[in-house]
């Protein structure tokens, strides 16, 4: 019996430790901006926040669907305007996908390395 009771409380401790490592990354994380283990994605939706980036999309819109999907969870970070199937949200954007990045539209669909050439960032470098 005392043997069971060890392994129970083993197990109880090992998994409060992983939790609690868990909520501090995540508290860290917030607090500085540094992701652990963050990828260039990651670090490319960062700098795309810091300069107000925005991105023009609409949920009908399959390249903007799969222009999303590259930044996966990331894309969390990165300014989206949901224009509307006639655009109306967006009445300076003659098509989307569309970019908003230093001051100039950029239209199209655009993978990780053209949009770091574009947005100035160069952190594929």
């Amino acid at each position: 019996m005392e043997k069971r009771v060890q392994v129970l409380i083993t197990f109880i401790v090992a998994i409060l430790l992983v939790t609690g490592l868990y909520i501090f990354t995540d508290w860290f994380s917030k607090v500085t901006g540094y992701f652990t283990g963050e990828d260039e994605k990651a670090k490319l939706a960062q700098c795309l926040n810091k300069q107000n980036a925005e991105f023009y999309s609409d949920t009908f819109c399959p390249d903007c669907e799969n222009q999303k999907k590259i930044f996966g969870s990331q894309i969390k970070l990165i300014k989206i305007i949901e224009c509307g199937k006639e655009m109306e949200n967006c009445p300076n954007i003659r098509e989307i996908p569309a970019w908003y990045i230093n001051k100039t539209i950029h239209y199209g669909y655009f993978n990780i390395t053209e949009l770091d050439k574009l947005s100035g960032c160069n952190l594929l470098e």
